[in-house]
Formats: C-alpha cells, structure tokens, sequence
C-alpha cells in the first residue's frame, strides 16, 4: 500500500519529511487534497518532485503559476520551488509523488551529466515548474509515471534499479525536449565550473578553523579579486557568505541531531562565539537556533534526519 505522510514544514517553508536516505536517496506518497495536512502547505525541498493525479483532479501551483490538473496528468516541481496542492470541486482526489535527489542523475558531484543536463535545469528560472498534459512527450512521462508507480508498489527484487532507470527516462525527455532553453542557460566557462569547485572544496573542508579569503583564493592560486569574481559569477554570492551560510546549514544538522548546547556547536563550525552564530542564524532562518531545534524535536524523529540528504548537494 501507498505510503501518505503529512506536509510539515520549518519556518522557511521547507518541508521537513525526509525523502528517501543516503542509501536511496528516493520516495513515493500517495497525497489526499482533501487532507489538511496536504493542501494549501506551500513548501519547498531539494528533491525534485514529480506528481501524477490518480483520482479527481488537483490544482498545484507554484509563486509565479497555477496548473488545473485532471486524472492522468503530471507535473514537476525543481529543486527548491515553493508549491502547493489545492483541492477542486471534485471531492477525494489524490496524486502521487515521487521525491529524489538530483544526484539520482548525475551519480557524483563532478560528472558530466551533473555540469550539462542537471545544473542547467536545476538553475533554470523557465523550468521551475512544467505541467505534463497535452504533447506527446508529456503523455510519455505520465505513462512512464504510472510505470514508476507500479514498480515501487511491486518491489520485486532490483526494482531500485528499475526506478532509477524509470526516472533517468523522464529527465532525459525533460532535457531533449528543452535542449535550446538549456543550451543557452549554460552560461559558466568550464575552467570557472572547476575553480568554483576546488574553491567551495577547500570551504568544506576548512569551515571549522578560521579562514581568510586569502587562503580561500590561495587554495585554486588566484588573487582575492578573482576569487570573488568566480564566486559571483557562479554562484551570485561572496565566498564569506558561502562561507557563513555552509557553517549555518553544518550548525543546522547539530542542532537536529545533537544534543550539544549552542555555544559547542558555534565552536564546532567555526564561528567565534555562540551569539555570533545566533545573530547569522536568525537572519538566515528567522528564528533562534533553540527555536529551530524545537520545531526539530517536536516534528518527530524521522524528521530530524532530513539535514543527512542535503549533505552532498554542493
């Protein structure tokens, strides 16, 4: 049978359900719109979600769009689009999602695959959303959907590897089908893709101590100018708030999965002080980290490992 989970989520809208694991980083729900605990929950996760309408008809919608669908039809959501599902006139409708993580695809964080057919389309501004309905490749991914559907519900021996085939299927027609779009949003030089890389590797790797943005520049041989430029030109940010914002989401998982006090874990990820870290943490995720903690706690054990499948996005 079908899995249902509610839709809980943080004080950023992120939902807190944790989609599949290291291991198997995948998941199938069966959704009720019907359910207050599915509809009208605008949230946002770093899998991306395909959904199909298995009964009635649902209307989803995303910050910039709504899509009316009918019994048959699909939708994706991209890594971190904020949606939701409303209920219809039609009483008792259900769709069914899958939830994975991008590397389901590209397999590890230097490949081809992730650089030319996933990070263009995970970066896309025009494809945070698309409604599966009317073409034909549309009817091939809901028809593969349902496929999908009935091999994890079967779970004969190797149908993990079967699922992943499934959905290597639909990203592959997702990027034939938008190959201009893609093309033309692969706007990063490869020797930036490789230096943002050694850079950001080099922050993993050294968050805990106190670093410069001279070391940081110093670690791929470039000048402090040019470090920041790559930084903003990749990644649209500063190499000290990728810095900060790494150690927040590294204080993040402590917080959900230790019991150390605030002023342990500060030290832990490489800020100076306990209030420090409070201070970037609230303007990070509008709340204390004893609140977020709580929020943590109070949804439920399973919850508390979501941070693990976040780990190995960069």
């Amino acid at each position: 049978m079908m899995k249902y989970r509610p839709i809980l989520v943080d004080s950023t809208l992120q939902e807190l359900t944790e989609h599949g694991n290291f291991a198997f980083p995948m998941s199938m729900d069966e959704q009720h719109v019907s359910d207050k605990y599915c509809a009208f929950i605008a949230h946002w996760h770093y899998e991306i979600q395909i959904s199909i309408v298995m009964k009635g008809s649902v209307i989803f919608k995303t910050p910039e769009q709504e899509f009316l669908l009918q019994r048959g039809e699909a939708i994706f959501f991209n890594s971190g689009c904020i949606h939701e599902a409303k209920p219809t006139d039609i009483k008792d409708s259900i769709y069914t999602c899958v939830n994975f993580h991008p590397k389901i695809i590209y397999g590890y964080s230097e490949s081809l695959l992730k650089q030319d057919y996933v990070d263009p389309i995970l970066f896309s501004s025009q494809l945070q959303a698309i409604a599966f309905q009317n073409d034909p490749w549309h009817l091939e991914i809901c028809s593969i959907m349902r496929e999908l559907i009935k091999t994890n519900q079967e779970e004969k021996f190797g149908y993990e590897i079967e699922m992943c085939s499934l959905i290597l299927k639909i990203w592959n027609l997702i990027v034939q089908n938008n190959e201009q779009l893609i093309s033309s949003s692969s706007h990063i030089s490869f020797s930036d893709k490789q230096r943002i890389k050694a850079l950001t590797t080099f922050i993993h790797k050294n968050y805990m101590e106190s670093i410069s943005l001279t070391e940081i520049a110093g670690s791929d041989h470039i000048s402090k100018g040019e470090c920041c430029r790559v930084f903003q030109r990749v990644l649209g940010t500063t190499p000290f708030a990728y810095l900060i914002n790494y150690r927040i989401h590294q204080g993040m998982k402590m917080l959900a999965t230790t019991d150390h006090n605030i002023s342990e874990i500060a030290q832990s990820v490489g800020f100076g002080s306990g209030s420090y870290f409070t201070e970037c943490f609230k303007k990070k995720m509008h709340c204390s980290p004893m609140q977020y903690r709580k929020q943590m706690r109070a949804s439920g054990d399973v919850q508390r490992q979501k941070p693990q499948i976040t780990e190995d996005y960069s």
